[in-house]
């Protein structure tokens, strides 16, 4: 007998009853499949609390400080030691103020490098060849800052700028080559705080990384520490190395060092541009972390900051890695950016990381025959860790390939499970209620995410005129301001689907599949969307498609067992979306951690509410994408009392911070760091006209808040009677002394 004959068969044994009136029963939908109810969701909760609590903590973990009190000799200079580095920080951290062109910046810091490398030359091996050198530049050169979202371009000059530069290779008799690894970090402080992170942090661990390497055999080719003394003033210092310093001209790739953050993971979030051997490099480092997502979404110029990286990449053309601490993003220029915020551990993960890399690169074959390597300048790399314990790395036309393979693989197997679902469902279904079938599931998935991101930013919008940026101190009330309606919302979605005829009338297990399926479609066209554009995220949609479908091809052969036993179908679909669920929570932890400090600083312009709103309700609603199936296997009863659950929590957290102090969006020590920014400046003007004769002359206090509040919560403080607004009109920038072009940020 055919295969065709078969199927005919078991589709007429599986047809539905037939009514009196000769029609086929629609409604009768029951085809033993098991349904959940609230154990089951409390249970799924209780899961993603600890994939949250756990990701935190097995991503955030940091080496222990060497040497400590029960392992470990100080004296030992061949190993990177916390210690060390910490001593250094704590001296360079009493020259206040270090801005550019102060005593404690261009004197003091300046004499502690060149003193310390000169000790440092004193103790190396006798194979080791260290060359010190303190350069004094002026230049000048035109920039679009951050990505020219703010200002198209703009001037930027400078004068009498310090460099100390620490060239450390082999003897000439054992040189190979004149080639260099540049290391770069600044010294340089914004105005008025310490600057311990950022970036003397940074800056203390080259120089221990320094002490290390000048203790062992050399190293084929050279490495060169660049302390620079002029990020802060936009890029000033680099600029002139890499534009009129002789050892420049050797230098073949970059380490550029940053910290927007009082510690925590180092995180590597820029690279190349293309060059992926540098990220097979870094994928080698005791403690790799970091995707090619979040360099995107830098690279965007969404993030007010800029680093090093985009002189010696734009002006230098040399290829590199950009690395920084993103932990606690509150401190990040203020005066709480001090020794003792840097968490213990941070500056041994961050120098074992740096010794690691070093000699990746400059032992790697692409570095000793750059000219001659055609990916180099043709390819660029997909890398992302998960949960800090792997680093995954390809090239990019390597992911262009497997992007395909899985594109492939998820239609073969939508379209094997669907198939089968539909022979074994109990009730004949005709090509046309196929087709509306699927249209729908396609439908709800699409609904499920459409509808709670924008009803949440809507909210986020009503909340911003009552408690504005009442997360800020408190991330934790971002989960319940806005993840809470987005899963109730996601509940509602997917039973106003299942209220409708054709789906009610659909068997549970067969429902289940299309929504199921309906998700993996809609992230197979995404990955399609991605790979097209050539962005290297694409990723993550892959993640999201090809971690589901082993666990899905077995269940094809395990249907009858996890559809009709409940812990075996729960299990297999837990399983099945495991690997996209804690990569997506993980990922967006990272996110909140960073961007939550950001909007502290993000200007007035942006409603900070409904731009966390969106990221919030649209990684829920995305993480719970595969999850919306579940819903049409719960009891209606329970899905109801879900969804309303999460909207009550909603309702009462908006309650909560209106009505009481929980709102109140700053704090400080000890309740921890949150501090209100702004700019606050006295400054004594005068204007002339073009002949050169003075035509205004005045004295003020120039207040600038730096967020979305602005100057609302400082009224019990200052005097604002008779306080006048900028003429932005009849004078350049407002006549005001900016000391960015971010002028655009501001009201």
């Amino acid at each position: 007998m055919s295969g065709e004959g078969v199927r005919r068969r078991v589709a007429q044994k599986n047809r539905a009853p037939i009514g009196s009136n000769g029609q086929q029963d629609d409604h009768s939908t029951d085809d033993g499949s098991a349904k959940l109810g609230w154990a089951q969701w409390i249970f799924l909760s209780i899961y993603f609390t600890g994939v949250v609590y756990g990701s935190q903590f097995i991503g955030g973990h940091l080496p222990k400080p060497w040497p400590s009190s029960d392992h470990g000799d100080i004296r030992d200079l061949s190993r990177f030691s916390e210690d060390r580095a910490t001593q250094h920080l704590l001296t360079l951290t009493s020259f206040r103020p270090r801005t550019v062109g102060t005593d404690g910046n261009d004197k003091f810091s300046v004499k502690y490098f060149l003193k310390e490398a000169e000790a440092i030359r004193k103790k190396a091996s006798p194979v080791n060849l260290i060359e010190i050198d303190h350069q004094v530049v002026s230049g000048s050169f035109r920039l679009a800052f951050l990505n020219g979202i703010y200002e198209r371009r703009f001037n930027n000059v400078y004068q009498n700028i310090h460099n100390v530069l620490v060239r450390i290779g082999p003897l000439h008799e054992y040189s190979e080559s004149n080639r260099t690894l540049l290391v770069n970090c600044h010294f340089d402080a914004a105005i008025g705080v310490d600057g311990a992170s950022d970036d003397l942090s940074q800056c203390v661990t080259m120089l221990e990384a320094l002490t290390v390497l000048a203790q062992r055999a050399p190293l084929k080719h050279r490495v060169l520490f660049l302390f620079n003394g002029a990020e802060e003033s936009i890029l000033q210092a680099s600029h002139g190395f890499v534009t009129q310093h002789p050892w420049a001209q050797d230098v073949t790739a970059f380490i550029n060092l940053e910290a927007a953050g009082s510690g925590g993971r180092d995180v590597l979030f820029q690279t190349g541009p293309k060059h992926p051997w540098l990220v097979r490099a870094y994928a080698l480092v005791p403690f790799p972390c970091g995707n090619s997502f979040g360099e995107e979404i830098f690279q965007s110029g969404i993030i007010p900051s800029d680093t090093d990286f985009r002189i010696f990449r734009d002006h230098g053309s040399i290829p590199g890695v950009d690395i920084a601490y993103v932990e606690n993003g509150y401190v990040y220029h203020t005066h709480y950016d001090r020794v003792e915020q840097i968490t213990p551990g941070t500056l041994q993960r961050s120098g074992e990381n740096l010794i690691s890399l070093i000699y990746g690169i400059v032992t790697s074959p692409e570095f000793q025959d750059l000219e001659n390597c055609v990916e180099c300048a043709t390819d660029s790399a997909v890398y992302f860790d998960f949960l800090g314990i792997a680093f995954i790395t390809y090239s990019h036309r390597s992911g262009v390939i497997v992007n395909c393979i899985f594109v492939l693989a998820a239609i073969a197997t939508i379209f094997a499970e669907l198939r089968l679902e539909f022979i074994t469902s109990g009730v004949y279904t005709s090509s046309l209620r196929k087709a509306k079938l699927l249209g729908l599931g396609i439908a709800a998935a699409v609904t499920a995410v459409i509808v709670p991101v924008v009803s949440v930013a809507c909210l986020a919008y009503l909340v911003s005129f009552v408690a504005p940026m009442s997360w800020y101190a408190s991330p934790h009330l971002a989960f319940f301001l806005y993840g809470c309606p987005t899963v109730g919302m996601v509940f509602a979605v997917h039973r106003y689907f299942l209220s409708g005829r054709v789906m009610a009338s659909t068997p549970i297990g067969l429902r289940e599949s299309i929504i199921y399926h309906s998700v993996g479609f809609l992230w197979m066209i995404v990955l399609i969307i991605t790979t097209s554009y050539g962005l290297n995220s694409a990723f993550v949609p892959l993640l999201f498609l090809a971690g589901p479908l082993p666990i899905r091809v077995m269940w094809l052969n395990f249907q009858p067992l996890t559809r009709r036993d409940l812990t075996a179908f729960l299990t297999a679909h837990m399983t099945s979306v495991s690997i996209p669920t804690i990569f997506g929570l993980y990922t967006l932890l990272s996110m909140l951690r960073v961007f939550i400090p950001i909007f502290g600083r993000s200007g007035s312009e942006l409603n900070p509410d409904v731009a966390l709103a969106v990221l919030v309700s649209f990684s829920i609603a995305c993480l719970m994408s595969y999850y919306g199936s579940l819903v049409h296997v719960t009891d209606l009863k329970s899905s109801s009392q879900i969804a309303k659950l999460f909207a009550g929590i909603a309702f009462g957290t908006v309650l909560l911070i209106s009505l009481t102090p929980i709102g109140f969006p700053y704090s400080s020590p000890p309740n921890g760091i949150a501090p209100k920014r702004l700019a606050l400046q006295h400054f004594h003007r005068e204007d002339y006209d073009l002949a050169g004769k003075q035509v205004s002359e005045d004295n003020g206090l120039w207040i600038v808040p730096l967020d979305f509040i602005g100057i609302k919560p400082l009224s019990g403080i200052f005097n604002l009677t008779g306080a006048l607004s900028a003429d932005c009109v009849g004078k350049l920038y407002c006549g005001l002394p900016f000391i960015y072009p971010i002028i655009k940020l501001f009201r």
